[in-house]
């Protein structure tokens, strides 16, 4: 029989996503023995701080804790941002793990600020476009550090290449590789994945359940063998 003292991931989708985006992400923590929660907001009708008031924060809330375990995040794009922006107000006696954010438009969103000048797809996007802009203004790019144990995860072989006039050559197809970097993270990982499929690729869940569980994406074979090649020139 599975402990009853088993940490808790807790799961946020990305804009315009479900909860079923993150199937493959449940299904993996799951089988690693995780108890694992995926948290559903709207994230097209509300602000980045709406949505962690009338949503995140109060589900957080009723989540049923084992006292001496810890309540771990995995996050997909905007889910990351929505988690930085509970987490900068957090209640202090939430016991927080470690936190993998994949595809997370930390420094803002190239793409819907500029897609986003069409009032249409303003409409359709949502409000939460005016906190993902690259200003440095912007509510993103004002939300601080990020906690102690978040690890990145971003993406470098995108799926399509419309998007390149604005994201350059390094990106997933909807953010930078640079876009992802934040002041605070333990980790940075570059991975062969696309964004809107990223959380689907194996390797991205294998580095994924190492940091949760190591609080590194590297391999414990690989710091070993740096850690000998260091002392060998020493």
């Amino acid at each position: 029989m599975k402990s009853s003292r088993r940490d808790t991931v807790v799961l946020i989708h990305g804009l315009g996503r479900t909860p079923r985006s993150l199937l493959a992400v449940r299904f993996w923590l799951w089988r690693a023995g995780y108890k694992v929660v995926t948290l559903s907001y709207p994230s097209r009708r509300l602000r980045l701080a709406e949505v962690v008031e009338k949503h995140i924060r109060p589900a957080l809330q009723r989540l049923p804790i084992v006292k001496g375990t810890r309540v771990h995040f995995v996050t997909h794009s905007l889910g990351g941002i929505v988690f930085r922006a509970w987490a900068a107000d957090r209640e202090p006696q939430f016991p927080l793990g470690r936190c993998v954010m994949l595809g997370p438009p930390n420094q803002g969103s190239e793409v819907l600020e500029s897609i986003g000048q069409n009032r249409w797809i303003r409409r359709l996007l949502g409000p939460v476009v005016e906190d993902l802009s690259t200003d440095e203004n912007s509510t993103v790019r004002n939300l601080g550090s990020v906690p102690p144990g978040t690890g990145i995860i971003m993406g470098n072989k995108p799926m399509t290449s419309i998007f390149r006039e604005w994201l350059g050559p390094e990106s997933d197809g909807i953010v930078t590789v640079a876009g992802g970097w934040v002041e605070g993270q333990s980790d940075f990982l570059v991975a062969p994945a696309d964004h809107t499929f990223m959380m689907w690729r194996p390797v991205v869940l294998r580095a994924m359940e190492r940091f949760l569980s190591e609080g590194t994406f590297t391999p414990a074979a690989e710091r070993v063998l740096g850690s000998e090649m260091a002392a060998a020139t020493m």
